[in-house]
């Protein structure tokens, strides 16, 4: 991702969409800024694209240029107020005169043009997606992934798979492979984490893939019945070839370990070498397997993660997904809102960047050819110092992936709604003293137990004891989202009609807090 000139041009947008804040009235649909002002929607936002629409031409205009592409090629932003889509339109000139298929490099220069626009937007305006287009097409109509051009052929035969039930591939991002110019093994990622010598994504991924391996297996329980890797996660045995640790190694090299006979259809499609890519074909290997192999197995879902690059203030983390299928849409939805839910609740992360909007994954091979619902997590940006120093926190990386799970979890539980734990309803309650009250508290999210709710006192009355409590739930009541509670009024001298008010909120087991609600007890 580049987005090395996105603060200035953010700038430019966020004060066009301040100013357009304050002549539009609020709508309690849109999403509020980090200001709390609403976002104008991309109906009124025509403003913000047309002064944007020459930065994304210069832009484009100093792309380098793959083989067969146009020298000038034409920029306009089309926005689609009826989806809340904004489509980058491209003319044909972008597209390579020699270009057959898809590659992963032209993939990757399209999903710079789309991020440089989305992080122009991010927090600005409110939309659904950025998408590019070439010639009035978007990748899949150009390049239709292989297994739908499969399904499409005449002679095939072969029809979509039955998923295994609750088959979850993992897919950490890089590890080494063999490039043929260096004649040596090198990471996919050798730029190090900013303010480190030797922290690679290739390393970091596989960090995070063991931690949600863990949570799935334990709390999706119900819904997972195996886990599987596309790379040798936790293996330090010698893989004898390369003289390194198998847990080392990028995807392709594992998974050529379990399907040997498998190679022109998974981990060796590119046993020549792309033109002018030839010192890189492993590589190249490596990136087409991954999905391939998760299609392979029949898995459920794919889960891929990695950390992200771009100039120095990206920040954040972001989901990338198949945003024409809506399975994985709503995967990934669920993924961003728990993942929020989780990090934030940290101590140390209260205001860590969750990118609200999906990014489109269809410019990416481990996105675009599983056949599965699919997400593609990009942490942090390890170019960004604060994410980095977070990437490698073990508290970080432990709620970032319980919030990766939860998403999961709360798929295949059918919600498709976000649903931050919350107190919907609280009441206030009189009673006499020195006996129990009971009352009902009613709440909305997916907390993990045991449950507490906990009080603040506000103000307490003379005489009275007033106390900070807590009480634990250990487990789902039979009436979901329903707590049953006493509240008590505790005094040697009761004085009829005095009032004590408290703030009540919940917390769950992993620090995930409600937001308090006032309410009182009046002692009668």
């Amino acid at each position: 991702m580049s987005v090395t000139r996105g603060k200035e041009f953010t700038c430019i947008a966020a004060g066009l969409a301040l100013s357009l804040a304050f002549a539009s009235s609020a709508s309690s649909q849109q999403s509020p800024n980090p200001e709390g002002r609403p976002l104008p929607s991309v109906a009124q936002s025509s403003t913000i694209f047309h002064q944007l629409e020459p930065e994304l031409q210069r832009f484009v205009d100093q792309q380098p240029r793959l083989e067969g592409q146009a020298a000038r090629v034409t920029v306009r932003i089309t926005p689609e107020p009826s989806t809340g889509i904004v489509w980058i339109d491209l003319d044909s000139g972008y597209l390579p005169k020699t270009q057959t298929e898809f590659s992963e490099e032209f993939g990757d220069k399209l999903g710079e043009i789309e991020s440089e626009l989305y992080e122009y937007l991010s927090g600005t305006v409110q939309f659904k997606y950025v998408v590019a287009r070439i010639g009035g097409k978007t990748i899949n109509e150009i390049f239709p992934p292989d297994y739908i051009k499969e399904r499409r052929s005449k002679h095939s035969t072969r029809a979509a798979a039955t998923p295994v039930p609750g088959l979850v591939v993992i897919n950490p991002g890089h590890g080494k492979y063999f490039h043929y110019g260096d004649n040596a093994w090198v990471y996919e990622r050798p730029t190090p984490y900013v303010g480190t010598t030797n922290v690679h994504e290739d390393d970091v991924t596989l960090l995070f893939a063991q931690l949600l391996n863990t949570w799935l297996t334990s709390r999706s329980r119900n819904f997972v019945t195996e886990v599987r890797h596309t790379r040798a996660t936790g293996n330090p045995f010698i893989e004898p070839e390369s003289n390194l640790s198998w847990k080392d190694l990028a995807a392709r090299y594992y998974i050529k370990s379990l399907l040997p006979d498998e190679g022109p259809t998974i981990w060796n499609r590119f046993p020549e070498g792309k033109p002018k890519r030839r010192d890189l074909r492993e590589q190249d290997d490596d990136i087409a397997a991954r999905a391939r192999y998760a299609n392979h197995i029949n898995a459920e879902t794919l889960i891929s993660l990695h950390t992200n690059a771009a100039g120095p203030t990206a920040r954040g983390a972001l989901v990338m997904t198949k945003i024409d299928d809506p399975a994985s849409v709503q995967l990934s939805n669920n993924i961003l809102c728990y993942m929020k839910e989780q990090i934030t609740a940290q101590g140390d992360y209260p205001d860590f960047a969750i990118r609200p909007e999906l990014a489109n994954g269809n410019n990416k091979a481990e996105v675009r050819d599983a056949e599965m619902p699919t997400a593609l997590i990009e942490v942090g940006f390890h170019t960004n110092s604060e994410d980095a120093a977070a990437l490698q926190d073990s508290e970080f990386q432990a709620a970032a992936m319980k919030g990766v799970e939860k998403g999961y979890r709360t798929f295949k539980k059918g919600e498709t709604d976000c649903r931050p734990l919350t107190i919907t309803n609280v009441p206030a309650v009189t009673g006499p003293p020195r006996r129990d009250i009971p009352y009902t508290v009613q709440f909305v999210g997916s907390p993990t137990y045991p449950l507490y709710l906990r009080s603040k006192v506000v103000t307490c009355p003379p005489n009275y004891l007033c106390s900070q409590n807590s009480t634990q739930y250990v487990s789902p009541g039979t009436a979901p989202g329903t707590l049953n509670a006493v509240a008590r009024c505790t005094t040697a001298y009761p004085v009829s009609g005095s009032v004590i008010v408290l703030d009540r909120y919940l917390e769950d087991s992993d620090g995930v807090k409600s937001p308090m609600v006032r309410t009182s007890i009046t002692c009668v």
